[in-house]
């Protein structure tokens, strides 16, 4: 992934958090915010301390940014992402991470459910 897709600034990502909407299935954690005057997508990734060390969180937010790379069609233009992976994330291969990540992605496009 590029670095002119990836939000950097910690205001950002907060803006992100506390305006935008959020998913989440057991392996991901998924905010999305809109804005109007972007032309293109932007993501942010994050692998919490309790994942493991510093190695380990680290792959797991390489293969995040190597799933959304080859996955950005289902990123839409104009909104910012903040995706955040669970200690579930340890215990799937890349294929499986692959799927969840498309699975939670995916969960904007389905209709809200009372």
């Amino acid at each position: 992934m590029k670095k002119e897709f990836r939000i950097k600034k910690s205001d950002e990502i907060e803006l992100v958090m506390k305006k935008g909407a959020s998913k989440a299935n057991r392996t991901f954690i998924v905010y999305k915010y809109k804005r109007p005057e972007s032309h293109q997508y932007r993501v942010a990734v994050s692998a919490p301390k309790r994942l493991g060390n510093a190695v380990v969180r680290n792959k797991v937010k390489r293969q995040m940014r190597a799933i959304l790379g080859q996955n950005n069609h289902h990123l839409k233009i104009g909104y910012d992402y903040f995706i955040i992976a669970r200690p579930d994330v340890l215990n799937l291969d890349f294929l499986a991470i692959t799927k969840q990540m498309k699975h939670a992605l995916n969960l904007f496009k389905q209709p809200h459910k009372k």
